[in-house]
């Protein structure tokens, strides 16, 4: 009978360990501490304090757990479903009024293009369909254009999520099982219109780095040719 119950604990602890934390419940577990935290850091001028915070949630609570089901207007029409993903994916997040990166969106082409069949690239954009029209015109056709339309009310929970609780720009690299492997920052920011080769070749090495590894959680890597660093 002993060796029974114990054996049933094990089960039951083992069970415990592997059940699924969705993203949503982590972040909303978190969010207030972190808010006020930032607020705080805000008011006393600390802004490398916001950035640890931001890694901090990260490492701490985010990281590991699970896109819930999520179905996401695409702009070439129809939908992107998180339940029928076939590949790993880099979701970045932006809005049509948020400073253009040239450069940035030029890695994130090439990148799609280079990853292609392997990580799908993906930008939210938090805006009407109009507004995303015009501003997703120089992403290539590899990259995958989603938006949401804060006017409409009708993905409340996924704007309260994924915008309001992280703000832009975020990015996720997330497994093709649903589950996040990193969220940063994305890409460096442009002050100025002229154009930069060494903030595209920095912006590159970012997002090249991070989907790395992203096929080696995914356990793709060797299936796959890479180009660049590694």
């Amino acid at each position: 009978m002993f060796t029974y119950i114990v054996a049933l604990n094990l089960i039951i602890s083992t069970y415990a360990q592997q059940e699924k934390v969705l993203f949503s419940d982590a972040i909303s577990l978190h969010l207030s501490k972190y808010r006020q935290n930032c607020q705080d850091a805000v008011n006393n001028k600390d802004f490398e304090r916001v950035d640890r915070l931001f890694d901090s949630l990260v490492q701490n609570h985010l990281k590991g757990t699970f896109l819930e089901d999520l179905s996401i207007r695409k702009l070439s029409g129809g939908f992107f479903k998180t339940d029928s993903l076939r590949n790993p994916v880099l979701l970045t997040t932006t809005t049509a009024w948020y400073i253009k990166n040239d450069e940035e969106i030029e890695a994130l082409n090439n990148l799609a293009s280079e990853f292609n069949g392997k990580i799908d690239v993906v930008v939210l954009f938090w805006d009407t369909k109009k507004k995303v029209k015009k501003a997703a015109k120089p992403y290539s056709k590899e990259v995958i254009i989603i938006y949401v339309d804060e006017t409409l009310n009708l993905e409340n929970s996924i704007i309260n999520t994924y915008k309001h609780a992280l703000g832009i720009p975020t990015a996720f690299y997330i497994g093709a099982d649903k589950k996040i492997v990193s969220i940063d920052r994305g890409g460096l920011n442009k002050f100025t219109k002229a154009r930069n080769p060494e903030l595209y070749a920095a912006n590159y090495e970012i997002y090249h780095r991070n989907m790395t590894q992203l096929l080696i959680s995914d356990g793709l890597l060797k299936d796959t040719i890479l180009t660049g660093t590694d």
